[in-house]
């Protein structure tokens, strides 16, 4: 798998919003309607692709969804979603990741709302994942569900840097624990209980020993935490002190290693994403 180029993020804390946290977990259901007017059979997953394909057996290309209203449901309610827009991520070229603007109607007005939030860059765009999310961040497969996350979101910029669910990295191995273990960074989410500690614009360092995401130098940054698909394994100094200290850290997931010691826990042997962010005593000292 080629690397991707290493950039400083900007987090958010928006995942799964507005009508696509009231989708998550549904499976797509017929019938719909294609821009061309025809019905639709069926709606699929493939990535981060909608793969619909309609009456005829004809699987419709992706330029020629937008226009198409889906009907999606679990079984009780069923939620019509507009495409409104179809292209691929310009950070990843090699076009194996779409994005798309969507709309919901809503339920007062009638009127179609867009289902994203603007992320960091002011797109609000999105795509579909196949497999559910729990209450506490875990990430279930699934052959017929699927959650839609934003651009702004944790699932979807871990997707964006590398760390693709559905494939597997060059040596054979799978990257469903990589991009469960990078959601889990990206909120701050050390104890693994899908509750996050970070804020909104707090800029940040990935990497992993794969290649995906390479180390690079930055000003008034020092290593965080070592991360796994359940949490974090150990960590160096907590993102944002305000929020939660590392006296807190040990009160609320006093499994989870505090390693001052910045090497002990960067190689630690189960990691599979590793993080920098500013560590305010770094700044302090070098003020002085």
């Amino acid at each position: 798998m080629s690397a991707h180029r290493n950039r400083l993020v900007q987090i958010g804390r928006h995942a799964l919003v507005a009508v696509a946290a009231a989708i998550s977990s549904m499976a797509a259901m017929p019938p719909a309607e294609a821009g061309t007017g025809q019905a639709i059979s069926s709606i699929s997953v493939v990535g981060t692709r909608f793969e619909v394909t309609t009456a005829d057996g004809r699987v419709v290309a992706q330029e020629d969804l937008v226009g198409a209203v889906l009907t999606i449901g679990d079984g009780q309610d069923r939620v019509p979603l507009r495409i409104d827009a179809v292209e691929i991520d310009p950070r990843n070229p090699d076009g194996e990741i779409m994005l798309y603007t969507m709309s919901a109607r809503d339920a007062a007005s009638g009127a179609w709302r867009n289902i994203c939030e603007p992320d960091i860059e002011g797109r609000r765009m999105g795509f579909p994942l196949a497999g559910t999310w729990t209450q506490d961040g875990r990430h279930l497969p699934s052959d017929t569900a699927f959650s839609i996350t934003c651009t702004g979101g944790a699932q979807a910029k871990c997707v964006r840097f590398g760390y693709r669910p559905w494939k597997t990295s060059s040596d054979g191995t799978s990257l469903w624990d990589h991009h469960q273990a990078c959601t889990r960074m990206i909120r701050a989410d050390y104890c693994g209980d899908g509750v996050g500690h970070t804020r909104n614009g707090t800029p940040i360092v990935i990497y992993d020993r794969k290649g995906i995401q390479q180390d690079e130098a930055a000003p008034d940054m020092s290593f965080e935490a070592a991360w796994s698909a359940d949490g974090a394994l150990c960590v160096s100094h907590t993102r944002i002190p305000d929020v939660l200290t590392m006296e807190g850290l040990a009160a609320i997931c006093p499994g989870v290693r505090q390693q001052p010691q910045i090497a002990a826990c960067e190689s630690d042997a189960g990691a599979l994403i590793l993080n920098r962010s500013i560590d305010p005593r770094t700044v302090q000292a070098a003020a002085k």
